[in-house]
């Protein structure tokens, strides 16, 4: 099986013959540069709706401005902010800047991000204060805008199919911080999880795999994200992954990062093992592993514990593989 299907059935949680390895089988367009969810080229300046961002080294990326906002009442959205015209967007232009050419259909899924969903574009846009308080005090205004720009991300999600033909794309919506979520779960069910329902739905009818990546404490809303389509999710592994992949019943794929936080503590107090790196993730990779519908965020090793997972993590690809079946 090409590490392009491969890839595929375990985003789509089918068949797979191997556990995927990060980057392969996959043209990722990160960052944006054709379209302005932030600006250009991962660095600060404007986003699209005239949002400032500030580039930042020590995260080698780009945050909104805590110094400057657009909207400063939720009430007052329809006359402050101004949605991009996607039908005057220059497509052609945008596609080149994403060197879309460049991917290797044959080869490669091509995977696009589409930042800044409903709660992260809100806080952009008004100042995370703000933002929590008004979901609180103005919940019908909050309604509309989120219609809004639900039907913002819709259409744009049709413009992407019909330029860059994308096979997946990766919808950016962080809603947790570290132990629960930002908002009470009731706020999420009736706030964003039926309009990010919609643009899944939209993603899907268009024939496009959903890979949903949201950072923070998510574990009270894992099996709903399920429920309203998702195909993937990303996040982190401060969630019970475990219990995320039983609970979900075989209906979504997870994809989460490797003990980012904790043995980064560890490490910096000196009480950071080998041993007790390779076996921890020796145990996670062949239990979640054996799903098939398990994935870890690894990239090119920063720091030593690091290069053991990437061992680890191929041992344990080579000791499951062709054993899923189904």
């Amino acid at each position: 099986m090409l590490a392009k299907d491969n890839l595929r059935n375990m985003y789509s949680h089918q068949k797979i013959e191997i556990m995927p390895a990060m980057g392969q089988g996959e043209f990722t367009v990160y960052p944006v540069n054709g379209y302005l969810e932030r600006p250009a080229f991962n660095q600060g300046g404007l986003d699209w709706f005239g949002c400032k961002w500030e580039y930042f080294e020590v995260a080698q990326a780009p945050a909104p401005d805590i110094s400057s906002h657009i909207l400063g009442d939720i009430c007052d959205w329809r006359d402050v902010v101004v949605f991009p015209d996607l039908d005057a967007w220059d497509w052609e232009k945008a596609v080149e800047l994403d060197n879309i050419a460049n991917a290797d259909r044959e080869t490669q899924l091509v995977n696009v991000m589409v930042l800044s969903g409903l709660f992260e574009r809100l806080h952009i846009l008004m100042g995370f204060e703000n933002a929590l308080c008004s979901l609180l005090t103005d919940e019908e205004e909050v309604a509309a805008f989120f219609d809004e720009l639900t039907d913002f991300k819709i259409k744009l999600i049709g413009k992407l199919a019909q330029y860059y033909k994308p096979d997946t794309i990766t919808y950016h919506d962080d809603w947790g911080m570290q132990k629960a979520l930002f908002f009470a779960p009731e706020i999420w069910r009736t706030l964003i999880k039926p309009r990010t329902k919609r643009i899944v739905d939209a993603a899907h009818e268009h024939g496009i795999l959903f890979i949903m990546h949201s950072c923070g404490k998510l574990d009270e809303i894992i099996p709903e994200i399920a429920e309203i389509g998702v195909d993937t999710l990303q996040c982190m592994d401060i969630n019970d992954i475990g219990k995320a992949l039983e609970a979900t019943k075989g209906s979504m794929s997870i994809q989460a990062s490797v003990h980012t936080q904790d043995f980064k503590a560890l490490d910096s107090s000196n009480l950071l093992t080998a041993e007790f790196v390779r076996g921890t993730v020796h145990k996670e990779f062949m239990d979640w592993g054996a799903t098939g519908r398990y994935m870890p965020f690894i990239f090119n090793p920063s720091v030593w514990y690091e290069e053991i997972i990437i061992e680890e993590y191929e041992t344990c690809r080579q000791a499951l593989k062709g054993s899923y079946t189904s």
